[in-house]
């Protein structure tokens, strides 16, 4: 088998010549648009959009050749099915809970673990050239270090940020199903659950040791995020509450929220920034919690409600999007 050429790809696919996409590959971790959202916990979170010439060629990889990269099945995000509900569904069942956090996931994702992950998993299926060119195209330039990383707002950021962690999943998982632990990881976010609370105790230590062990990459975790929960403390994975009867819900500020901002929505007094944001509320809690929405139905009336929903739109989405990245 011939080993793929990206260049020659490229250039046949953009209908340019290979000098010109050599360029572009080039200047493609200098070409982004830079701008921050509000975090959670205080700060401002950077965001990085490559240029749109660099986002084409990122999507041609993502839906091709990355669709190819190995996702261990406890990685519970941007992957197509997945979603919040589903990684908090996986441990609903257990009474405790340990949670652990990446410090800056993306940007600890460096242009040299990708051309070390490529080289491994596609071995003999791309040439040399080609797996340094793919890393850096998939690289912004980090300013403060100069250094070539993921970003956060890059279009192939999330898949092969999933795929390179491929074997700390699969060392993680090993370790956990010998122990009756449910492990799952969304994105930078760890969760182990169980029903065993001296299980827990050796978590932490054991996740340092494969960060130690593997190849790559270098992460670390974050100790002001780390959490132990059990059913006298509240238990939220990725946003959301496990009620003491195991199901998944919204939670009671994120319903107050949500109703205050409708009641505010029937009395004209949302802008209109409000109201995408309202409107990918609704989208949300009709996707996590039905019966939370039937009741608003019911105290709102179903027209205010289904027009809310059939409104949301692309903005909407994105609005939603920018909300939920600023609370983790």
């Amino acid at each position: 088998m011939i080993p793929y050429d990206f260049r020659k790809h490229m250039s046949e696919i953009l209908s340019l010549s290979e000098h010109d996409v050599a360029r572009l590959i080039v200047r493609a971790p200098y070409a982004y648009k830079r701008y921050f959202i509000p975090k959670k916990s205080g700060g401002m979170r950077p965001i990085a959009q490559p240029a749109k010439e660099t986002k084409v060629i990122q999507g041609i990889l993502v839906d091709n050749l990355f669709a190819q990269l190995p996702v261990h099945e406890c990685a519970a995000a941007y992957k197509q099915g997945s979603s919040i509900k589903d990684n908090a569904e996986r441990h609903k069942q257990n009474s405790y809970i340990a949670k652990f956090d990446f410090s800056n996931f993306f940007g600890s994702i460096t242009e040299l673990d990708l051309i070390k992950h490529l080289s491994y998993v596609l071995c003999g299926k791309l040439t040399a050239q080609s797996i340094k060119d793919i890393a850096r195209v998939s690289c912004v330039r980090e300013r403060s270090t100069a250094r070539l990383a993921l970003s956060i707002g890059a279009p192939s950021s999330p898949i092969l940020s999933n795929s390179i962690m491929y074997y700390f999943d699969l060392a993680v998982e090993a370790w956990c199903e010998d122990r009756n632990i449910v492990y799952s990881r969304y994105a930078d976010d760890l969760t182990f659950s169980t029903n065993d609370k001296g299980a827990m105790f050796d978590v932490e230590a054991f996740i340092l040791e494969v960060l130690e062990n593997i190849p790559y990459p270098r992460l670390q975790i974050n100790p002001e995020k780390t959490v132990y929960a059990s059913k006298k403390r509240q238990r939220r994975i990725t946003g959301l509450i496990i009620t003491n009867d195991n199901n998944v819900s919204l939670g009671r500020d994120k319903k107050r929220l949500i109703s205050s901002m409708i009641h505010h929505y029937v009395q004209n007094k949302l802008d209109g920034k409000s109201i995408l944001h309202l409107q990918g509320l609704m989208g949300f809690a009709q996707d996590i919690e039905p019966l939370f929405v039937a009741k608003m139905r019911g105290k709102y009336t179903g027209k205010i409600i289904s027009d809310l929903l059939r409104q949301r739109g692309k903005k909407s989405s994105k609005m939603i999007f920018l909300c939920l990245a600023a609370h983790t």
